[in-house]
């Protein structure tokens, strides 16, 4: 793949030297706020971003944030499948290949809030619906300094439309598999206030997700529907003074394709915050919460795939609330910056297991969790070809009040009926050196060098799970992830194309994996293969990341990306076969290459190739999934100045390829091709 990408490089530079238009106006580079939580040009940012504007979402054929992100150098979520039939507990995303398990190794934001569910700290990408995102800013790398816990690799930031002026907006398509989504988007302003609301509703009866040699009786389609309803109110009070709350409520159902797998959430959130400035010295401030419940059953399932018969029954609920305080100041050469945020979560698992269909016991466990930090910061410009950022950050964690109550207790088992798990309480520091050099007028060199953390999640310590016979057993002793890691990269800008190269060294302490046992531990049933997530002492992640921005001319736009990814374990005392193994789903290499021409008088397109590499499902990496090609395509055309029709496929060549591997040899395969059509109008 280097030398694909050595290929797609040089094609790209003699395109632009033979591009015959003129160079089209000057564009401005998109302002970011997530890299040192201080406004700055995305040019000046002592760190590798990425930004999806919204032009770029409008030109996508995706569904789901998720997949639309799949076009940035090494965002994965834990299978390779879409949110759009994935379990939940398996949308946890990575960047940069750091993320073996559902977990995210990454903090999801929308405005600044986190996102990432508060009990698992995987993400619920259907809450984002696609017509109310402005921009996405990907942070990869350094993230901990400012924003504490769960940026182990990189931050996700999406930015929503605010609400400027009297107006409404409305999307709506039909596709394949009667996949179906209406969304309406309405604001307007009276006075000093502004208020927005927006509700969306899909559903898809999907497809089936088994491969089709190994689909029995029992494998149906895996069918998903989702509500979504957002609210924002923002008071402007003065230039200098504004302040804001919203709101929102999200329903999913799911049908994980067998009859008796399914899960449901439901999930209320609320957030307020607002903004001072008096003079140099900026002030922000937020609160935020949410209640949400959770569902899922899982079955176990005959080797030939014609029955299944219920194994356990989980329900979640949940509690978390946060908030945080932000002062900026500028000097002549400097940017300070320091503040500090809490979260406190509460949450459990309460299951009903059962034994060939029979229920046998209840099961409760979980606990409380608090998280708080501080840091400060300060960018400094003591040349103008010259910026510096340094910073701090020190975090508390605690977890506490964590119990297991069996009732009656697994015969034989050794679990007691009653166990208090130990409080476990940690401080982490988080320290960030990064500079920016602009060594020439078009070129940029950036240097970092970090540390982050990852503290494990309630649903690690807490809760085990099941895929068809994998039982994967938690693990209430699991320690924080520590990653120290540094990147060096290379900006270059040739007329009309932009290059961007940067290489990454990391190495993570205690990374949580989900670790195959050799003995059966009490929560595997006879029958089933034996996990629990276990830290292993010390894991690599080192790579290259390309990216490639060409407009050869005025209506065209070519993107090209890849990454290289190396991970290993490379000390397992608790597991000494794990040594030299590459951390599961995480694959060798990924790219993507995507051309866009958007003539307003005409019509817009975009066809995006996406390859990922062959990769293990497992730790032992005895489970192979092999590379594949998909080929997404869009098309629009303005009808009106208000109304826009547009049709989109993706996997346009309906690629058979897969996403998961059981130990029993049943294979998961991602989505076929799906296409759909319909109609936005904007007033």
């Amino acid at each position: 793949m280097i030398v694909r990408a050595g290929v797609v490089l040089t094609l790209l530079l003699v395109a632009a030297r033979a591009a015959a238009q003129p160079s089209e106006p000057a564009r401005l580079e998109p302002v970011v706020v997530t890299v040192t939580r201080i406004e700055q040009k995305v040019e000046d940012a002592p760190a590798s971003v990425t930004v999806i504007t919204r032009e770029d979402v409008q030109a996508s054929a995706s569904q789901t944030v998720d997949d639309l992100l799949r076009q940035v150098p090494g965002f994965s979520l834990f299978r390779r499948s879409s949110s759009v039939v994935t379990h939940p507990t398996a949308q946890g995303v990575s960047l940069r290949g750091i993320g073996p398990s559902g977990a995210s190794r990454v903090l999801v934001l929308v405005d600044g809030i986190p996102v990432n569910d508060p009990f698992g700290g995987w993400v619920y990408w259907s809450r984002m619906p696609m017509q109310s995102i402005e921009q996405i800013e990907v942070v990869r790398g350094g993230g901990s300094s400012v924003w504490g816990n769960g940026a182990l690799g990189g931050v996700i930031n999406v930015i929503t439309r605010k609400p400027m002026a009297r107006a409404a907006f409305f999307q709506g398509y039909y596709g394949s598999y009667d996949t179906y989504d209406v969304d309406l988007l309405v604001s307007d302003v009276y006075g000093p206030f502004r208020i927005s609301l927006e509700g969306d509703r899909y559903g898809t009866d999907g497809y089936k997700i088994v491969k089709e040699s190994r689909r029995g009786a029992i494998d149906v389609d895996a069918a998903s529907r989702h509500t979504t309803l957002n609210g924002r109110v923002e008071g402007v009070l003065s230039s200098d003074v504004s302040l804001w709350a919203s709101g929102a409520y999200f329903d999913e159902e799911r049908e994980n394709g067998t009859p008796l797998q399914l899960n449901r959430t439901g999930t209320g959130s609320y957030a307020t915050g607002g903004r001072i400035r008096d003079g140099d010295d900026e002030w922000t401030f937020a609160l935020f919460g949410d209640v949400q419940q959770f569902r899922s059953t899982f079955s176990t399932q005959a080797q030939d795939r014609n029955s299944e018969t219920l194994a356990l029954d989980q329900r979640v609920p949940t509690t978390s609330a946060g908030g945080s305080l932000q002062w900026a100041h500028r000097l002549e050469t400097h940017r300070l910056g320091a503040g500090g945020d809490v979260r406190w979560v509460q949450g459990e698992t309460r299951e009903r297991v059962y034994n060939a269909g029979a229920f046998v016991r209840n099961r409760v466990a979980g606990g409380q969790q608090l998280i708080a930090g501080a840091y400060v910061e300060d960018l400094w410009t003591p040349l103008p070809i010259l910026e510096v950022a340094g910073g701090i950050r020190g975090d508390y964690w605690l977890s506490y009040d964590g119990q297991r109550t069996e009732t009656p207790p697994a015969a034989g088992s050794g679990v007691p009926a009653f166990h208090a798990f130990g409080e476990i309480e940690r401080i982490i520091p988080s320290p960030r050196l990064a500079a920016l050099i602009h060594a020439t007028p078009t070129t940029d060199v950036r240097l970092s060098a970090y540390q982050n953390f990852r503290v494990p999640t309630l649903n690690e310590l807490y809760r085990p799970f099941r895929v068809r016979n994998d039982v994967t057993v938690a693990n209430e002793h699991l320690k924080p992830e520590r990653l120290t890691g540094g990147e060096a990269g290379v900006q270059q800008r040739w007329g009309p194309l932009t290059a961007r190269v940067t290489g990454y060294w990391n190495e993570v302490k205690d990374i949580i994996i989900n670790a195959t046992q050799t003995l059966r531990l009490p929560d595997c049933p006879a029958g089933t293969l034996c996990r629990q997530r276990q830290n292993i002492d010390l894991a690599r992640i080192r790579g290259v990341e390309t990216e490639l921005d060409l407009r050869p001319a005025r209506d065209w736009h070519i993107i090209a990306s890849h990454l290289y990814s190396d991970t290993r374990v490379l000390d397992a005392a608790v597991q000494p076969a794990l040594e030299g193994k590459r951390l599961a789903q995480v694959p060798e290499n990924t790219a993507t290459l995507s051309a866009r021409f958007d003539n307003p008088a005409l019509f817009a397109a975009a066809v995006t190739l996406r390859y990922v590499g062959a990769q293990f499902e497992d730790d032992l990496n005895t489970l192979p999934l092999g590379s594949y090609v998909t080929v997404d395509l869009s098309a629009s055309r303005a009808v009106t100045k208000w109304m826009e029709v547009f049709v989109a496929a993706e996997n346009l060549f309906n690629r058979t390829y897969a996403v998961g591997r059981t130990s029993e040899g049943v294979i998961s395969t991602g989505a076929p091709r799906i296409a759909h059509g319909g109609v936005r109008l904007a007033f």
